[in-house]
This record gives structure tokens, C-alpha cells and sequence, in this order.
């Protein structure tokens, strides 16, 4: 083959995915660079991950064909197997446990984020469980493992869990907080734009606890201790409602904040079965929409018993945060709290920037709730160059997926009762409730390193018969498979994905190199020795058609001879993209923002508010064993696991350390470049340590993404909770408010962990 073949970034967890040309001579992939967008030239981007990935392609690790392991889990040993074997000892195991046990007793897990495109990353795999009647499905909607508290606060607060504005909007700003991310080094094509806006005079403030790459670059870091951000956004609400910075005109049509509440159940009190307010005009409680001149603050006598405003209610909330009693919570000067909330209320349009790492502990959707509630309370909300938006871009493309992942005829896949979380999804698994799961497959997700203690998933797989992983190396979880198929990378196949307001064709580059299979060959294989062929009769392009043929106004006219034409084609969207919220409307229950909400009345939550996180070194009975928080921040060499073992990024990157403040170290009498362990109860790794005021006293931090063979000893994520620990679930995030949601669930909680440190 040979040409420019168009694709995108396989390291696809950031959510940027940016389009690629690949340039292919005499069958090999030479280069790749960054593609133009039609009509939009400043979307073009591309990190250095993205310039590196050929090399997973020719890595010298990279599986090239079927294994079987012939020691115990784990052990390493392995035999190669012909793709004959390997599928004929995968279909047997299938008919046989569906004898015994049902077809319910097969788990299949295929959406990992790094798994870029939507037929093989997923579809494929989904389409497959669907016709067999696959079982082990959780009730959380949510696949991912992490990161839903952002969204679920977006849904608590704004009704909508995937509003967003889009990165280049920052543009339009006066003041930009990036509040728990790097962007500087995970999501680079948005740091751009917020270089932008500096360069037309925009200040950047970056409040997290890790002086990195972003915060070398703001006007200002507020260093804060991990998982107090919920104090230091009410300490902010506490002096803008106090100094009367507030936008009252916003705070009174948009929000809560006038109507009445009810002293005795805390809900909210109706006239003619609408909301009711204060009316100062009439001195009596009225229906919101009639009322003259709704009190904001205030006591009254209503609905025969006293009740107040939800704005009195989060006043009250927000006194006990004086800037002096967040400045003990935080370690963020009482004074810097002070000019942080004064500057936030004058700057208008302002955007508060949440990412994924202050959503990391497990009351952060609290947190999550109180920074919206800034944006609310200066009307920074539904304006270019203001919101709290979440991270992520989802698109407003709408897909036929259901006619790939679930053809007709199709039994479907059968729903684990009683899990709302991924938790206890694999609690139930573990207990083998209601029924047991017996064959499981893992592609392309390396959960084993990522998401939690890998005592956890052993114990999880021990009474399993056969564990499937399909994969491009021999990562952690591999390993622990009994048989390890070797799959074809995003330039070996077809596929396509969308991007934003775009639907990009990911094109076949070269010929899948080794013995390597796509997902599509490997499920239409095995669908045929289980009876299920007449399933899998299609071909990728007759697939991409059927995505393409939603009747959706957002694919009017794209259709895949377009696409496969034009590579890149934006979809029929509004140009520039509506900011969230423009005209006011809001779908939450009332209509409005929602800072307080009454359906969490039930957990005491119906305000934002700071509560200490579960491995607290202030209130944590584990502190005493175990003082420092320990952290995992991700960095610019790696996208979860994937990219890790690339020459290139290690050449740029330094070995795994420690980092670790000097007052810490001293007191264990740590130097640079000592080796240390760093444990807890569930794990432990050996490492260096790199002395570094970058990490506040108190904390430290081993930077996310690095495999086992990088460390001495043990790994990073044998200190972290594991994924069936039912303590580290939030239940306002398994309520009926959130479960529903396709964004919003109760995640993993990465860095709420505690641990020591020893020089070794």
C-alpha cells in the first residue's frame, strides 16, 4: 500500500482525537502529521503521543499471534497457539458454560477510551454480546470506570451532564481558572487556546495541589491541599454574597435562589403547583412567574410553617467558610481567597475549567456542585467565555449505533441487578449474584494497571474458566488471562469516529503485520462456531452505513461514499457551536440552576458544602498509620497505559520517581535519588524519589501511566482502592437522579488514598 491514509490519534483517552495523515511507502508507515479540518484550520492538532504512534505498530513487543497460558495466572508462561486453536478452545468453553449456567454467564467489556473507533473500539464487540444474550451488564449506564462526578454535578446542578463549552471559547474570556488539571500536558490542543487568550489579555489562574506544566504558565497557582476544592469554592460564594458581588438579576431569573423552602422537610413549597417565591410587593408567597419582586433573602411564614429562600439557605451554608476557616482546610491563604472571589465576580465573562482531577476523591461532586454555583451566583453561565463546563466535547452527532450494536432478532444482553456503580457491579460478580460469570473478555483495556488494587481483579477471576484478553502487547491484565489474542492497531484496519462536530473515516494503511486479527474478523470467527453467523455477514463499510443512516438532522447529507471521499466531514451543526444555556433554559425540574436541589435532601446534600473525603489525613483513623496523601497525576508521555512502552516518550520523560516535598523527606531522612517504597494496607512500590517543592508537605506523587517492568518493585495502583470496594462509593451517585444518566455514576476514587514512605 501506499499513500496518505487519514486516521487519528490511537491514544484516544484525552477525548481530543486528533485527525492524522499517515504516510505509507512500500507497505510501511513512514510519518504521520496533523489533518486539517474543513473550513476550520485552527482544529488542526496533534501532541507528540500522537507523532509517536507508528512505533506501537513496529514495537518489538507487539503480540503477533494467539496465546495459551500453560502456568498459573499471572506466571508469565504462555505457548503459542494457531488461530485455529484459539478459537475453537474460546467457542467450546462458550456452549459449554451456556449449557451449565446460561449465556448470561459470559461478560464482555470492550469501551475502553484508548480503544479508538467505533466498530472495532466497540460496536463489534457489543453486537456480539447482543446476540448471545451476554450477562454481567451493570445498571450504571456510565461505562467509564472514573471521572463521572464532573458530569453527575453538571446534572445535579444544570440538568445536563455533557454540557460543555467548546476549548477555543476560552478566547472570549477575561479570566480562565483551571481548576484540578493539567492541560498543559493532557490536553494540549486546549492549552492552545488558553495561550491564546493570554496573548489578548486574559489572566489564568490554576488551582490545584501540583505546581506542573499548567501552573507554570498562570498569572497566578493557588496551591491547595488534595480534595478540599469544595471549601475553597464556598469560601469564594461566602465573600461574593457577602460583598454583594453577585449578579442579582441572574441569581433571581435563572436560579433557585428566591424560591421558598420548607424548614421542616427542606423541600420546595408550590402555589398552584408552581414554585413559590417571596413576593416583597404583595408580603406573601406567590408563584414564581407572578410575582412582582421575589425576596432573595429572608425568613417567612408560608405554606403553613416557616420556610426560607434556597438563597438564604446557601448563605447560611456559605458563612461557616470564612476565607480564615477555609485557609485551615485548604492551606489556601484566607487574603488569596479573598482577591481570588473578588477578581472571579469583576471579570465577567470568566470560565471556571474543570477537569477530571478534581473529581477524583469521594465527595468531589460536591465540589464539582460548588464551582458551578460560583458560575451561577456572577452569571457567568450560558455566556461565551464564561460556564463550568465538564471536560469532555460529546458531539452533538447523532449515530444509528443501535442497528450495529443490537441487529434484529437479537436476545440483547442481560442487566446485573442491584448494581448502580461499577462497584458493585463487581462486588456481584465476585459473589457470583444472582448468577455467576464464567467467561469474561477484555479488549484493548488495561484495567488491571489502571482502575484499582490487583488483588482485587485476581480474586475476581479465580472462578472464572477462561479469561479472554485481545490486545496489541502483553500488558498487566494480559497477563492474567488464559488466552491472549493478538489485535490489530488503528492503522491495520477500518473503522471510523466521531470528533466533536465532525465524523472522521479512519482508513486501513497498511496490512494488519504479523498474524494479527481486527475485532471484527475475531467476533465474526467465533460468532460462526456458536451458531450466531447470520449475524455477522457485513463488512466495515456496510457497517459505517448503517451508523451514518440515523435520520438525524446532524447527518442530513453525510453518507459513506461522502465520507469516504472527503475523509473529514463536519456535521450539520450550527456554526459557531451554541454555548450551553444562551437562552436561559435549563432541564432540571424547575427550569432553573438548581445550586440547591431537593431531591439529595434525603442525603443531607441539597446544598454544595465541604466534607472531609474518605482517606482524609485530617479525620482518616488510617492517618496515623499512614499521613500522606498519595497521588497518580497523569503526564504528557502516556494516555493511561497506552504509549508507556514507546521509545520516544521514555526518551523524553524521566524514569518513574517519587516526587516528594523536602520537609517530608527530611523527616524521613529521604535524599534525592534514594530508593523508597511507598505502601499502605492493599500494596505497595519500590521506587527513587525526586525531593521537589512541586508536591506540598503532606503529599506525594508517582506520576500515572508507567507499566510494572519501569519499577523495582510492585506498582503504583497496588496502593489504590479496589474495584469492588463498596466503601468508596458516593450513594447520592447511585441515586435514581444519576443512575440513569450515560455520563454520570459513582467512579473510582484514585486519589483518595493514603500511604507512608521509607528510605530502603
Amino acid at each position: 500500500m501506499e499513500g496518505i491514509f487519514y486516521n487519528t490519534c490511537p491514544a484516544g483517552g484525552c477525548h481530543q482525537l486528533c485527525a492524522l495523515k499517515v504516510h505509507v511507502e512500500e507497505g510501511r508507515i513512514r510519518k504521520v502529521e496533523s489533518a486539517d479540518y474543513p473550513g476550520d484550520p485552527a482544529a488542526r492538532s496533534v501532541c507528540l503521543k500522537g507523532l509517536a504512534s507508528p512505533r506501537l505498530v513496529y514495537h518489538p513487543d507487539r503480540l503477533k499471534y494467539p496465546l495459551k497460558r500453560i502456568g498459573e495466572r499471572g506466571e508469565g508462561k504462555w505457548q503459542r497457539i494457531s488461530w485455529e486453536e484459539a478459537l475453537e478452545t474460546i467457542a467450546a468453553k462458550l456452549l459449554e458454560v451456556k449449557r451449565k449456567y446460561g449465556p448470561q454467564s459470559v461478560k464482555i467489556m470492550a469501551a475502553s477510551s484508548s480503544h479508538v473507533g467505533i466498530l472495532m473500539g466497540r460496536l463489534m464487540a457489543a453486537r456480539f454480546a447482543n446476540a448471545w444474550g451476554a450477562g454481567g451488564v451493570f445498571e450504571a449506564k456510565s461505562h467509564w470506570l472514573a471521572d463521572m462526578r464532573v458530569p453527575a454535578a453538571s446534572l445535579l446542578t444544570l440538568g445536563d451532564s455533557g454540557q460543555t463549552h467548546r476549548p477555543r471559547d476560552v478566547v472570549h474570556s477575561k479570566l480562565i481558572i483551571v481548576w484540578g488539571g493539567n492541560p498543559a500536558e493532557t490536553h494540549i490542543p486546549n492549552m492552545r487556546f488558553i495561550l491564546d487568550a493570554k496573548d489578548k489579555g486574559a489572566k489564568l489562574v490554576v488551582i490545584g495541589p501540583l505546581f506542573d506544566a499548567t501552573a507554570a504558565k498562570a498569572d497566578r497557582w493557588i496551591a491547595i491541599r488534595p480534595a478540599t476544592d469544595a471549601a475553597l469554592a464556598m469560601a469564594m460564594i461566602h465573600v461574593i454574597i457577602r460583598e454583594e458581588l453577585y449578579d442579582r438579576q441572574y441569581v433571581t431569573r435563572h436560579t433557585v435562589a428566591p424560591f421558598l423552602v420548607g424548614e421542616g422537610d427542606g423541600r420546595f413549597l408550590r402555589e398552584d403547583g408552581k414554585h413559590a417565591v417571596w413576593d416583597g410587593p404583595a408580603q406573601g408567597a406567590r408563584p414564581c412567574d407572578t410575582a412582582d419582586e421575589p425576596a432573595l433573602h429572608g425568613t417567612f411564614i408560608a405554606g403553613g410553617g416557616a420556610c426560607k429562600t434556597a438563597f438564604q439557605l446557601l448563605t447560611e451554608k456559605a458563612a461557616y467558610y470564612t476565607p480564615e476557616r477555609a485557609e485551615e482546610i485548604t492551606g489556601v491563604p484566607a487574603e488569596d481567597i479573598r482577591t481570588l472571589a473578588r477578581e472571579y465576580a469583576a471579570s465577567k465573562p470568566a470560565t471556571i475549567r474543570m477537569y477530571y482531577g478534581v473529581s477524583r476523591t469521594l465527595n468531589s461532586t460536591l465540589s464539582c456542585r460548588a464551582m458551578i454555583t460560583l458560575a451561577a451566583l456572577t452569571g457567568n453561565i450560558g455566556v461565551p467565555g464564561g460556564g463550568a463546563p465538564v471536560p469532555q466535547v460529546f458531539s452533538p452527532i447523532v449515530l444509528n449505533e443501535q442497528a450495529v450494536a443490537h441487529p434484529p432478532g437479537a436476545p440483547g444482553v442481560q442487566i446485573l441487578p442491584g448494581t448502580p456503580s461499577s462497584m458493585r457491579g463487581w462486588a456481584a460478580i465476585r459473589e457470583g449474584k444472582p448468577y455467576p460469570i464464567k467467561v469474561f473478555f477484555n479488549s484493548y483495556r488495561n484495567d488491571l494497571q489502571c482502575d484499582g488494587h490487583l488483588e482485587g481483579y485476581r480474586e475476581i477471576f479465580a472462578p472464572m474458566e477462561l479469561v479472554v484478553v485481545s490486545d496489541i502487547f502483553m500488558t498487566r491484565t494480559a497477563r492474567y488471562a488464559d488466552i491472549v489474542l493478538p489485535d490489530a492497531t488503528i492503522f491495520e484496519r477500518d473503522d471510523m469516529v466521531v470528533n466533536g462536530d465532525y465524523v472522521q473515516r479512519l482508513e486501513k494503511a497498511i496490512e494488519p503485520l504479523h498474524e494479527v486479527r481486527t475485532a471484527l474478523d475475531v467476533w465474526s470467527e467465533l460468532a460462526a462456531r456458536v451458531g450466531l453467523g447470520e449475524y455477522f455477514r457485513h463488512t466495515p463499510q456496510d457497517y459505517m452505513r448503517m451508523l451514518l443512516a440515523s435520520g438525524h438532522p446532524s447527518l442530513d447529507g453525510i453518507t459513506f461514499e461522502r465520507l469516504k471521499e472527503e475523509k473529514i466531514v463536519r456535521g450539520n451543526l450550527p456554526s459557531p457551536p451554541e454555548i450551553p444555556f444562551a437562552r436561559g433554559n435549563f432541564p432540571t425540574p424547575s427550569g432553573r440552576i438548581e445550586f440547591y436541589n431537593e431531591s439529595l435532601v434525603e442525603f443531607g446534600e441539597e446544598l454544595p458544602f465541604h466534607r472531609e473525603t474518605l482517606e482524609s489525613p485530617r479525620r482518616s483513623p488510617l492517618a496515623g498509620r499512614y499521613p500522606l496523601i498519595f497521588l497518580s497525576a497523569k503526564i504528557r508521555a502516556t494516555m493511561h497505559s497506552i504509549m508507556a512502552n514507546v521509545d520516544w516518550m521514555q526518551e523524553v520523560s524521566e524514569e518513574p520517581l517519587l516526587h516528594i516535598n523536602p520537609a517530608d523527606a527530611r523527616m524521613r531522612a529521604i535524599a534525592d535519588g534514594d530508593w523508597v517504597v511507598a505502601f499502605n494496607d492493599r500494596g505497595k512500590v519500590k521506587l527513587k524519589a525526586r525531593l521537589s517543592e512541586a508536591v506540598p508537605p503532606g503529599t506525594v506523587n508517582v506520576p500515572h501511566g508507567w507499566w510494572p517492568e519501569r519499577f523495582a518493585e510492585g506498582h503504583y495502583s497496588d496502593l489504590l482502592h479496589r474495584i469492588d470496594d463498596l466503601s468508596t462509593i458516593d450513594p447520592v451517585l447511585e441515586s435514581g437522579a444519576v443512575v440513569g444518566d450515560s455520563r454520570a455514576c459513582s467512579g473510582l476514587i484514585h486519589f483518595d488514598c493514603l500511604a507512608e514512605v521509607v528510605k530502603v
